[in-house]
């Protein structure tokens, strides 16, 4: 009798131990963020901006951050080199002293190779409160297609 309590003790332990394994919290505040997207939504979205909008921002200088989130070998290799950029890694842009360096104020167009990385980390920003984020759709190759004698910044 005390061999079948003492199992059935653990087997509930065990069961309540599976069954909390995830953050509650967590779990509320992405079901909150991703509930409303249905494929309308996500094809309506304005997280997304083209790489002939970027250039047409640079023309215009206007006030943005182009916020680059590839890593140091591929900034290396191929950088943005305009006042208004900013390189910060994926691995390192949600540490606390790099995301007290992003612009409230401004937009905030994230570019990755890409894409892909770029639309993670938006939607990341966004979860945390940043609310002008939005994405270069087709990341640097999009914007380097988009830099072409009608659309670029320099006369």
């Amino acid at each position: 009798m005390l061999k079948q309590y003492v199992i059935s003790a653990l087997a509930v332990a065990l069961f309540a131990l599976n069954a909390s394994a995830y953050d509650t919290k967590k779990a509320e505040n992405l079901d909150a963020f991703y509930s409303h997207m249905t494929q309308k939504a996500c094809a309506d979205s304005k997280l997304f901006t083209t790489g002939e909008e970027v250039m047409k921002m640079f023309k215009e200088k206007a006030k943005f951050t182009l916020l680059d989130v590839r890593t140091a070998g591929e900034n290396a290799v191929v950088s943005v080199s305009s006042q208004n950029a900013m390189h910060i890694p994926v691995k390192n842009l949600f540490e606390k002293a790099n995301l007290d360096r992003l612009p409230t104020d401004q937009p905030i167009i994230i570019v990755c190779h890409s894409g892909t990385r770029a639309t993670i980390v938006a939607m990341g920003l966004q979860q945390i409160g940043f609310g002008k984020v939005h994405v270069l759709k087709g990341g640097l190759v999009a914007l380097a297609e988009a830099n072409n004698p009608k659309n670029a910044p320099i006369k």
